[in-house]
């Protein structure tokens, strides 16, 4: 789940009016679209935006951690947080399959007793929290800018990245999209990086596109 709680008004309109200043000309969202189609992605670090996501698995938060310039975050702490019961990523992979399902399900459950016996014996959170797993979910506040969004969208939109960080990309870009009409109009130009290039670049590919070396 994604929530917005702050975000730059009408961003291509603020982008025109600071890049007007290159050139002393007359600002206008145009100079923003402009600036984007040739790349200037220094433009696009002036728009950003605020939003909490939550229901997201603490391995796909840590890939997202991964994209460091543009960004600002701060994480529900398990040293404060109560985390005796809490919610889980369940792989496709898994949910397809019963036993596999049980086996997991199982698995987390006995985590969360586990967790419950400790805090009973008075052992503080903090360390309680050593037993917790990737796959539970954890919450973040994220701040974004325009350019470090495009960019994440890049390499997340592509096939092969984590199926779970793809449904997050795809939440995030469809909840920014529908801010207002400036808004979308970045968000149309947020595609995998083969889409933009007409190749991939990656040693190991999906195959939508050659690859580089085939062109």
């Amino acid at each position: 789940m994604i929530k917005v709680i702050d975000y730059t008004k009408n961003p291509l309109t603020l982008m025109g009016k600071v890049a007007a200043k290159c050139w002393d000309s007359n600002p206008s969202p145009q100079i923003g679209i402009d600036c984007i189609e040739s790349n200037h992605g220094r433009i696009l670090e002036y728009p950003d935006i605020t939003v909490e996501i939550s229901d997201y698995s603490a391995r796909c938060i840590r890939e997202l951690y991964t994209h460091i310039i543009g960004t600002s975050r701060i994480q529900q702490s398990t040293r404060y947080v109560n985390m005796n019961s809490f919610d889980y990523y369940v792989p496709d992979s898994i949910t397809n399959d019963k036993q596999a399902k049980a086996t997991y399900d199982k698995c987390m459950v006995n985590i969360m007793k586990s967790y419950s016996i400790l805090r009973e014996l008075g052992i503080p959170k903090e360390d309680c929290a050593n037993l917790l797993p990737l796959g539970s979910n954890t919450k973040i506040v994220l701040k974004i800018n325009g350019r470090a969004i495009l960019h994440m969208a890049e390499l997340r939109l592509c096939n092969r990245a984590l199926k779970e960080y793809r449904e997050l990309m795809n939440e995030l870009l469809n909840t920014i999209s529908n801010l207002d009409d400036e808004w979308t109009k970045i968000i149309s130009y947020a595609k995998p990086k083969c889409e933009i290039l007409g190749y991939c670049n990656e040693k190991k590919s999906c195959g939508k596109y050659p690859q580089k070396e085939e062109n």
